[in-house]
């Protein structure tokens, strides 16, 4: 049966950018709608809805704490993934009655395109981007949408012919009804505890995504990602060497990447940096073997891919790599970029990090460090978990100076990596200032 959101009234928790298209999608489409937030400064921006639209929500948008009235002509509760659903709005919301969704489960009740989800704790984004870049190369329309910037409810009345989602475990707890193409769980670690409460409940949150999946892309020596249900059909990939799905063989002396045992590319031919991301490769040739275009046809098109920023990207070479993966926010991300740096440096690993680490035990990356790190330089909030975790660790008061002292201590053919297993919110405005900042560091230091 098609769902007609006519046929509902809705109120929408959270007005950022998320919730903001929620109301402006709502809307356009005759639908009854009110919304309210937890900041007391929350407001419509006429960036985001039309004057008319605006106008239309006077009076329907509260920033007070709420009574069981305001829900009392609502029948859907559309939640905002920064919103948790343990918070008291939702609470009272599920005692009136009243469903609570998210804006994906919203678009899946909507769409009618062929979509792919990509989950996991790190390389959601480059996954994402890749595939859709890939897709658009070989003459499909794919837009990339969900957590990667564009809200999905967004690509409902466009000309594309696919959708491909980046998913958060916060947009996925509120979903259950996306139907896929095909889905992947990229790897899985430690993150957003403080939200999750516990690895097992994060980990069930990220295994919905398969729930409703025609094909897994799996990650054959990933921890905690295979499928639950044994009916799933699967695609594999990994690092090691394959007949089935894709693999690295040695042939003629030279690392291919292959499909079915057949090979695809020399993988020093992959420009994005690091074994992780050889994996991030094969993830989205998947994905788009999924959509019906042909590894053969998509690998040409990754050499003109240009890699999200922040990210594994080298922002300077004086001799001394900087790297700058700012995005690494949680500890799988910072062991990813470790695994794959170390295998192509021929000096020493330098690594900058630090920050709020949401909970998380940084003694988990101990190991990776005596493996192949030579000296932290720890900022940030829990900066001192650094110090417990990793005996060559130096404490510095803010970036620039952990960027400094890592220059002094770099020789030619070192590597300084910014991977900083935390969040940047302690520091700054976001993973993106962070990097910026790396950045303008990086470039004063080469300077001087």
């Amino acid at each position: 049966m098609t769902y007609n959101v006519r046929e509902h009234s809705y109120a929408v928790g959270g007005l950022g950018m998320t919730g903001q298209a929620c109301v402006r999608y709502l809307l356009s489409h005759g639908a009854k709608v009110k919304a309210f937030d937890t900041r007391s400064s929350a407001a419509l921006s006429d960036e985001n809805l039309t004057k008319d639209m605006i106008a239309s929500m006077q009076g329907k948008v509260e920033t007070s704490p709420l009574t069981s009235a305001f829900y009392d002509d609502v029948d859907t509760l559309v939640l905002s993934p920064g919103l948790s659903p343990e918070i008291e709005q939702v609470a009272l919301a599920k005692s009136c009655g009243v469903e609570v969704i998210g804006d994906i489960e919203l678009f899946a009740r909507l769409n009618t395109k062929p979509v792919v989800g990509i989950t996991g704790s790190n390389g959601k984004t480059t996954v994402t981007l890749l595939a859709t870049h890939l897709l658009n190369s070989t003459g499909l329309k794919a837009l990339a949408a969900g957590n990667v910037g564009l809200p999905a409810l967004d690509t409902l009345d466009t000309d594309a012919d696919v959708v491909v989602l980046e998913l958060s475990s916060f947009q996925l707890e509120t979903t259950s009804n996306l139907a896929l193409n095909a889905a992947t769980i990229l790897n899985l670690s430690d993150d957003h505890l403080d939200r999750h409460g516990s690895f097992e409940r994060y980990a069930s949150v990220k295994h919905r995504i398969f729930d409703n999946a025609s094909l897994a892309i799996v990650w054959r020596d990933g921890d905690n990602i295979q499928p639950r249900s044994a009916s799933l059909q699967l695609m594999h990939y990994g690092l090691g060497e394959s007949e089935y799905g894709f693999g690295i063989a040695q042939i003629d002396d030279k690392a291919q990447l292959t499909f079915n045992g057949n090979a695809l590319i020399d993988v020093s031919e992959i420009q994005l940096a690091g074994t992780h991301n050889v994996l991030n490769v094969m993830a989205s040739l998947g994905l788009c073997h999924a959509l019906g275009v042909s590894p053969e046809a998509a690998v040409p098109h990754i050499k003109n891919f240009t890699s999200a920023p922040h990210r594994c990207v080298e922002v300077a070479n004086n001799g001394v790599r900087f790297i700058d993966d700012s995005k690494a926010t949680n500890v799988g991300a910072t062991i990813a970029a470790l695994e794959g740096l170390a295998p192509v440096t021929t000096g020493k690993l330098l690594l900058i990090a630090g920050g709020d680490a949401k909970g998380a035990d940084i003694n988990a990356l101990s190991p990776y460090l005596l493996q192949h790190v030579a000296q932290v330089f720890a900022i940030g909030k829990d900066a001192e978990l650094f110090a417990k975790a990793f005996e060559n660790t130096v404490l510095s008061n803010d970036l620039s100076e952990a960027v400094k002292r890592a220059y002094s201590a770099a020789s030619h053919g070192d590597v300084v990596l910014l991977s900083p297993a935390c969040a940047s919110i302690d520091m700054f405005d976001n993973y993106m200032h962070r990097g910026q900042v790396f950045k303008n560091a990086v470039e004063e230091v080469i300077a001087a």
